[in-house]
């Protein structure tokens, strides 16, 4: 398997993955009502639509690699702050 193929296997298997959690966290959110828990949902919603965006870069290629390198580095920021939020402030 070429490793542009596996990263697109990867990088989908990632997205199912995160999507399958955030649906379970946002039963919880539902069935708790808590803030904190909104925010763990948001952060796995936030990892899903990263793994479909860059699967989708990577399968389509044209895009730059560096550009795909880019959007994942703001994206993990991003999930890293709400997960932050999410545990450790009050």
């Amino acid at each position: 398997m070429d490793p542009g193929t596996l990263a697109n296997v990867a990088f989908a298997g990632v997205a199912v993955f995160a999507a399958i959690l955030s649906g379970i966290s946002l039963a919880a959110v539902r069935r708790t009502r808590s803030p904190r828990m909104g925010l763990v949902a948001a952060g796995f919603l936030l990892v899903t639509v990263q793994g479909i965006v860059v699967g989708v870069g990577l399968f389509q290629g044209g895009w730059d690699p560096l550009v795909l390198l880019l959007f994942t580095a703001l994206f993990e920021a991003v999930v890293l702050l709400v997960l932050f939020l999410a545990t450790l402030v009050r």
